[in-house]
């Protein structure tokens, strides 16, 4: 796989980024990745017909955005400022920012404020992706202890399961994972989500601790304890977008 370069896509209003790799292929296809439109051509695909994939990718993706207006927020850059208000669940964190003569960028919670004490000279784009980032950080820290004991509740009461462990992390490919040896880990963007989302995700990953796979007895176990939990489904996919840091 070789990558040809990026592109940027002007659909309407917006200005969509497009990455373009050659591949081992006989077809083009297109998705949409974490931070860009992705375009995979086939390695032998001749230079002067690239543009033609490109308008192919434009259009297409102008189709997407008419079928759902919010399909490209992922790759607007969420932008915080001192004094902005994080709203986690139950809880309501105050955003402090100090900008100081220092080498590294540092965060701490105290009580419900979020403190980041940055080195001077980022660039706004840098400012904001290290806002972010320590954000994350400092939220999982803070929520594990909670979202520890709330899969331990949901354990008790449905699987009685040993649990190695629960983590925090932040992880835009899936919602939560389990392991085979019993460890689970949870996205932060899962804070943003309404509780009754947050326990079906909890309740998915306790389910692989009886079934590892996504068979018909997986989804048999989950149902048993979440009758509805094809609404949450649906909700992730529709406001999962949404849920980011």
């Amino acid at each position: 796989m070789a990558r040809i370069g990026t592109y940027n896509l002007q659909v309407g209003e917006k200005e969509v980024p497009l990455d373009i790799y050659k591949e081992r292929r006989a077809s083009v296809r297109i998705s949409i990745g974490k931070k860009s439109l992705i375009l995979r051509v086939p390695s032998m695909v001749p230079h002067d017909m690239l543009q033609q994939h490109i308008d192919w990718a434009q259009k297409w993706i102008a189709k997407q955005l008419h079928k759902n207006p919010t399909i490209l927020d992922r790759f607007i850059l969420k932008v915080y400022e001192d004094g902005d208000l994080i709203h986690i669940t139950d809880k309501t964190y105050q955003l402090r920012i100090r900008e100081e003569h220092r080498k590294t960028n540092s965060g701490e919670v105290l009580d419900d404020t979020l403190l980041l004490k940055l080195s001077r000279g980022l660039t706004p784009d840098q400012k904001q992706t290290v806002i972010s980032k320590l954000i994350r950080r400092l939220v999982a820290i803070d929520r594990t202890p909670d979202v520890s004991e709330r899969i331990l509740q949901l354990n008790d009461q449905y699987f009685q399961k040993p649990i190695k462990d629960v983590k925090l992390k932040y992880n835009t490919s899936n919602w939560g994972s389990c392991s085979s040896s019993s460890n689970i880990n949870i996205s932060t963007r899962l804070l943003l989500a309404p509780r009754e989302v947050q326990d079906y995700v909890f309740i998915h990953e306790l389910a692989h601790l009886e079934e590892m796979n996504h068979s018909p007895r997986f989804w048999k176990i989950v149902s048993d304890v979440m009758p509805d939990y094809m609404e949450k489904e649906e909700w992730l996919k529709k406001n999962g977008h949404l849920c980011r840091l």
